[in-house]
Protein backbone atom coordinates (compact mmCIF):
# COMPACT_ATOMS: atom_id res chain seq x y z
CA UNK A 1 0.00 0.00 0.00
CA UNK A 2 1.46 3.35 -0.94
CA UNK A 3 1.89 6.30 1.42
CA UNK A 4 -1.14 8.22 0.06
CA UNK A 5 -3.43 5.21 0.53
CA UNK A 6 -2.15 4.62 4.06
CA UNK A 7 -2.69 8.28 4.93
CA UNK A 8 -6.20 8.20 3.43
CA UNK A 9 -7.07 5.06 5.36
CA UNK A 10 -5.85 6.60 8.59
CA UNK A 11 -7.87 9.75 7.86
CA UNK A 12 -10.97 7.56 7.31
CA UNK A 13 -10.32 5.66 10.55
CA UNK A 14 -10.03 8.96 12.44
CA UNK A 15 -13.19 10.48 10.96
CA UNK A 16 -15.38 7.37 10.87
CA UNK A 17 -13.85 4.40 12.68
CA UNK A 18 -13.05 6.01 16.00
CA UNK A 19 -16.40 7.81 16.14
CA UNK A 20 -18.18 4.54 15.32
CA UNK A 21 -16.45 2.76 18.19
CA UNK A 22 -17.31 5.58 20.58
CA UNK A 23 -20.97 5.98 19.57
CA UNK A 24 -21.51 2.23 19.26
CA UNK A 25 -20.22 1.63 22.77
CA UNK A 26 -22.53 4.36 24.06
CA UNK A 27 -25.55 2.95 22.22
CA UNK A 28 -24.89 -0.63 23.28
CA UNK A 29 -24.82 0.42 26.93
CA UNK A 30 -28.22 2.13 26.76
CA UNK A 31 -30.99 0.19 28.55
CA UNK A 32 -33.18 -0.79 25.60
CA UNK A 33 -36.06 -3.16 26.23
CA UNK A 34 -34.86 -6.78 25.94
CA UNK A 35 -31.61 -5.85 24.22
CA UNK A 36 -29.22 -5.65 27.16
CA UNK A 37 -27.65 -9.08 26.55
CA UNK A 38 -28.01 -9.09 22.77
CA UNK A 39 -24.50 -7.83 22.03
CA UNK A 40 -22.88 -10.46 24.21
CA UNK A 41 -25.07 -13.24 22.82
CA UNK A 42 -24.39 -12.06 19.27
CA UNK A 43 -20.64 -12.36 19.88
CA UNK A 44 -21.16 -15.89 21.19
CA UNK A 45 -23.35 -16.67 18.19
CA UNK A 46 -20.59 -15.55 15.85
CA UNK A 47 -18.17 -17.97 17.53
CA UNK A 48 -20.76 -20.76 17.34
CA UNK A 49 -21.27 -20.04 13.63
CA UNK A 50 -17.53 -20.17 12.91
CA UNK A 51 -17.08 -23.41 14.85
CA UNK A 52 -20.19 -24.96 13.32
CA UNK A 53 -19.09 -23.98 9.83
CA UNK A 54 -15.67 -25.57 10.44
CA UNK A 55 -17.46 -28.76 11.55
CA UNK A 56 -19.63 -28.62 8.40
CA UNK A 57 -22.83 -28.28 10.44
CA UNK A 58 -25.97 -27.05 8.71
CA UNK A 59 -27.32 -23.57 9.55
CA UNK A 60 -30.21 -25.17 11.45
CA UNK A 61 -27.79 -27.27 13.52
CA UNK A 62 -25.63 -24.24 14.29
CA UNK A 63 -28.61 -22.17 15.42
CA UNK A 64 -30.15 -24.98 17.45
CA UNK A 65 -26.85 -25.77 19.17
CA UNK A 66 -26.33 -22.11 20.00
CA UNK A 67 -29.82 -21.67 21.43
CA UNK A 68 -29.60 -24.86 23.51
CA UNK A 69 -26.09 -24.17 24.84
CA UNK A 70 -26.22 -20.41 25.41
CA UNK A 71 -29.78 -19.50 26.32
CA UNK A 72 -32.46 -20.64 28.75
CA UNK A 73 -35.14 -20.13 26.12
CA UNK A 74 -37.39 -23.14 25.60
CA UNK A 75 -40.08 -21.83 23.26
CA UNK A 76 -39.63 -21.29 19.54
CA UNK A 77 -41.20 -17.83 19.94
CA UNK A 78 -38.36 -16.86 22.31
CA UNK A 79 -35.75 -18.18 19.87
CA UNK A 80 -37.25 -16.20 17.01
CA UNK A 81 -37.38 -13.08 19.20
CA UNK A 82 -33.67 -13.43 20.00
CA UNK A 83 -32.72 -13.96 16.36
CA UNK A 84 -34.81 -10.92 15.42
CA UNK A 85 -32.97 -8.86 18.08
CA UNK A 86 -29.68 -9.97 16.49
CA UNK A 87 -30.87 -8.52 13.19
CA UNK A 88 -32.02 -5.29 14.90
CA UNK A 89 -28.69 -4.97 16.69
CA UNK A 90 -26.66 -5.43 13.50
CA UNK A 91 -28.97 -3.10 11.59
CA UNK A 92 -28.46 -0.36 14.18
CA UNK A 93 -24.69 -0.70 13.83
CA UNK A 94 -24.94 -0.50 10.03
CA UNK A 95 -27.10 2.64 10.19
CA UNK A 96 -24.69 4.26 12.63
CA UNK A 97 -21.65 3.46 10.48
CA UNK A 98 -23.42 4.65 7.32
CA UNK A 99 -24.41 7.95 8.97
CA UNK A 100 -20.85 8.60 10.14
CA UNK A 101 -19.47 7.69 6.72
CA UNK A 102 -21.94 10.04 5.00
CA UNK A 103 -21.10 12.86 7.42
CA UNK A 104 -17.39 12.51 6.62
CA UNK A 105 -17.83 12.03 2.84
CA UNK A 106 -16.55 15.43 1.73
CA UNK A 107 -13.59 15.23 4.10
CA UNK A 108 -12.60 11.72 2.99
CA UNK A 109 -13.23 12.05 -0.76
CA UNK A 110 -12.02 14.57 -3.34
CA UNK A 111 -15.38 15.87 -4.54
CA UNK A 112 -13.77 17.76 -7.42
CA UNK A 113 -11.28 15.09 -8.50
CA UNK A 114 -11.24 12.26 -11.05
CA UNK A 115 -14.55 10.49 -11.58
CA UNK A 116 -16.73 13.37 -10.41
CA UNK A 117 -19.33 15.23 -12.47
CA UNK A 118 -17.35 18.44 -12.13
CA UNK A 119 -14.22 16.80 -13.54
CA UNK A 120 -16.21 15.18 -16.38
CA UNK A 121 -17.82 18.52 -17.32
CA UNK A 122 -14.40 20.13 -17.32
CA UNK A 123 -13.08 17.47 -19.71
CA UNK A 124 -16.08 17.85 -22.04
CA UNK A 125 -15.72 21.63 -22.05
CA UNK A 126 -12.01 21.31 -22.80
CA UNK A 127 -12.66 18.92 -25.71
CA UNK A 128 -15.24 21.22 -27.32
CA UNK A 129 -13.17 24.37 -26.89
CA UNK A 130 -10.13 22.92 -28.64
Amino acid sequence: MDHVSTRGLQHFKNLVGIKFQLYNSLFTSLPFHRIEKTGVLLSLFLLQCEEGFDKKESPAEIINNFLKNNTAYKKEEEWIDLLFRFVQYAERQIVLFDALEDAAFTQVNDINGPGTIKQLCSQVTQIFTE
